[in-house]
C-alpha cells in the first residue's frame, strides 16, 4: 500500500507537493471500512479523491505517480540509448527547462515499509535512493546512487548483493537503477519492482490513455483482451455490470477479425457483445453498440478489478466518465468492502461527479487550485481549520467554504 507520495517541479506543480493516505488521528479508533490498519501500525486510506476546477492540476497530480511507476518499471526497456531524453515534463512555466524534478514514493511491500527517492532531469538521473524503515521512526538505506558530474557517471553505495560493476556495464544514465537490476536479475530488486507493476492507471503522459469519445473502440479491444485471459476477472466484471442493472443479461467474448483500414492487413482480435434477454429470449448486441456508459464501465473495469485482484493501487482520471452519479459510490463500495477487496487495495482518482464527497472523510478529500503564476497547489480537506466531521462536506464544498471552486 502507498503511505505517501510527494513530487516537486512537475507539470502545473513548481513546489513540493504531498498526497498522503495515512489517517494522522492518534488516539482515534475508527471501524469505517474505508481505512485499514497495516501490521506496522499505520492506518491508511483506501480511497483518495482529487478535486477541483478544470485546470487547476488534477490530472497532472496523477500523471507525476503514473510517471514514476513507468520510470521504476520500464525505463531500461523503454528508452532506447543514453541519449534519449526522459520524458519527464518540468514545471511547465519556467524558464529553466533543464531543472531537476523530484520525487518520492513511501510505501509498504510484504509487511515492509520503504521510502523511494527519485530526483532527475531529462537527460539523467541525478539522486536514486531506496530505504527500508527498521522502527517506528528511522530508515536505513538499501541503495544510493547519485551523478558523479566529474566522471559523468553514477557512483553507488548499497547493502544488498548487487554485482555493482555488472551493473555499472548496463545502467545507463537516463534508466532507474531497480529496473536495470530487473534486467541482471537482482532477487530483492526484482522483487521491489513487483510492487511498482501493481500501480494500473488509465493515465499517460498526455492524460487519459481512453474514453470511448475520444479514441473509439480502442480502450474495448484492449479490455476484452484482458478478459479473455483472464476468466476469473472476467466472471467478476460480468457480475458488477449485471448488479448495477445496466440491462444486461451477460457478456460474451467471440474470436474475431479486425482489418487494418489503410493496409488491408487482417489480425485477430476479441469482440465483447452484450447479452440481453426480452420474452424469454436471447439477443446478443455488439458491446460498441451499447451505452457509452456501458463501454465506459466494461473498460474502466480492467483498471479496477485488475488492482484489486493484485493488491495494488488504481490511479484513474475522472473515474465518472459518461456514468450515472449512482455508479460511483459502487465504485468506491468494491475498494471499501473488505469482501471485495481483501487485499486492502486502493484507489486513487479525479472526479467532477461531486455528490461522491457524501461517501467519504475529509481524510480522503484532496483539493487542488492554481495560484499565482499558474503554480498548482494542493492540500488535503482535515488540513483546513474547522472542517467538522459531521459537515456537509459536499454542500460547504459547492459553496466555495474549502476554495478549489471554478471562479465563474
Amino acid at each position: 500500500m502507498i503511505h505517501s507520495f510527494t513530487f516537486k517541479n512537475f507539470c502545473s506543480f513548481a513546489n513540493n507537493t504531498t498526497i498522503l493516505f495515512q489517517d494522522i488521528r492518534k488516539g482515534v479508533e475508527t471501524k469505517s471500512n474505508m481505512f485499514c490498519d497495516t501490521p506496522l501500525g499505520d492506518r491508511l486510506s483506501k480511497v483518495m479523491i482529487v478535486i477541483g476546477p478544470n485546470a487547476s492540476g488534477k490530472t497532472s497530480a496523477l500523471k507525476a505517480l503514473a510517471f514514476l511507476s513507468w520510470f521504476v518499471r520500464n525505463s531500461f526497456v523503454g528508452l532506447e540509448g543514453e541519449k534519449e531524453s526522459i520524458p519527464v515534463d518540468n514545471f511547465a512555466f519556467s524558464e529553466d527547462k533543464e531543472s531537476v524534478s523530484e520525487f518520492e514514493l513511501v510505501f509498504d511491500h510484504r509487511d515492509v515499509v520503504y521510502k523511494y527517492i527519485l530526483h532527475l532531469c531529462k537527460t539523467h538521473v541525478v539522486k536514486e535512493e531506496l530505504y527500508r524503515k527498521e522502527d517506528t521512526q528511522h530508515f536505513n538505506y538499501i541503495f544510493k546512487r547519485n551523478w558523479n558530474a566529474q566522471a559523468e557517471s553514477s557512483d553507488i553505495v548499497q547493502r544488498i548483493n548487487l554485482k555493482t560493476e555488472i551493473l555499472k556495464e548496463i545502467l545507463r544514465k537516463n534508466v532507474s537503477l531497480i529496473a536495470a537490476s530487473v534486467a541482471i536479475k537482482n532477487d530483492f530488486l526484482t522483487d521491489i519492482a513487483g510492487f511498482w507493476e501493481k500501480i494500473i492507471s488509465n493515465v499517460n503522459r498526455m492524460g487519459k490513455s481512453w474514453d470511448t469519445s475520444s479514441l473509439g473502440e480502442r480502450g474495448l479491444f484492449e479490455a476484452t483482451e484482458a478478459y479473455n485471459k483472464n476468466q476469473n476477472l472476467f466472471v467478476k466484471v460480468v457480475q458488477f455490470l449485471k448488479d448495477i442493472d445496466l440491462g444486461l443479461e451477460g457478456i460474451l467474448i467471440e474470436e474475431g477479425e479486425a482489418r487494418n483500414p489503410k493496409t488491408g492487413e487482417a489480425r485477430k482480435v476479441y469482440l465483447p457483445y452484450g447479452v440481453h434477454k426480452v420474452k424469454d429470449k436471447q439477443y446478443k448486441l455488439p458491446l460498441a453498440f451499447e451505452s457509452s456508459g456501458t463501454k465506459n464501465m466494461f473498460v474502466l473495469l480492467h483498471f479496477l478489478l485488475s488492482a484489486i485482484e493484485q493488491g495494488g493501487l488504481a490511479v484513474i482520471d475522472e473515474l465518472e466518465i459518461d456514468l450515472h452519479p449512482h455508479a460511483v459510490p459502487q465504485i468506491i463500495e468494491l475498494f471499501a468492502n473488505p469482501a471485495t477487496n481483501p487485499k486492502n487495495s486502493q484507489l486513487l482518482f479525479t472526479s467532477h461527479s461531486l455528490e461522491v464527497l457524501n461517501h467519504l472523510e475529509k481524510e480522503q478529500i484532496v483539493l487542488v487550485e492554481k495560484k499565482q503564476e499558474c503554480k498548482s497547489e494542493l492540500y488535503r480537506l482535515d488540513e483546513l481549520k474547522g472542517v467538522r466531521r459531521d459537515d456537509n462536506i459536499y454542500a460547504k464544498y459547492m459553496a466555495g467554504a474549502y476554495g478549489a471552486v471554478p471562479n465563474l
